[in-house]
């Protein structure tokens, strides 16, 4: 789903001709797990579940890497897990509370306000995009 959604995400940009500022595969990714997280019963699960892939794809990968790879069009993956988790996170501590202690084995410990500030800002600024664009 967060998949279907990502690629829609891409479609809703091209053809509303949406400012992107920044990585267009993030903010799609974000527009994905915002809808999900928002939309979707038990959506947070799902949105886990795209971030553990994530950290998946990760895996095989070597700790450095070639110099053209700095500039695709992706964040690398284990970049997109954390940012996928802080937004699950971010849409309620409470109930993500578990959560917390991942992204502070990874992250400093003021990451938890962050995330709720990011989840808070991507969400507000999606739901503008959306509502003008529709």
């Amino acid at each position: 789903m967060h998949t279907i959604l990502h690629e829609i995400g891409h479609a809703f940009v091209n053809e509303f001709d949406i400012a992107i500022l920044g990585k267009e595969e993030d903010a799609v990714d974000n527009f994905a797990a915002i809808i999900i997280l928002n939309h979707i019963e038990s959506g947070a699960d799902i949105v886990i579940s795209a971030a553990d892939m994530f950290a998946f794809e990760s895996e095989d990968k070597p700790e450095y890497y070639e110099a053209g790879e700095y500039i695709d069009e992706h964040s690398f993956d284990l970049q997109r897990y954390f940012s996928t988790l802080c937004l699950v996170y971010g849409s309620d501590p409470e109930t993500h509370s578990n959560l917390s202690e991942e992204i502070e084995q990874e992250y400093r410990a003021d990451r938890r306000g962050f995330c709720v500030e990011l989840f808070n800002m991507k969400n507000r600024n999606w739901h503008r995009v959306l509502s003008s664009a529709l």
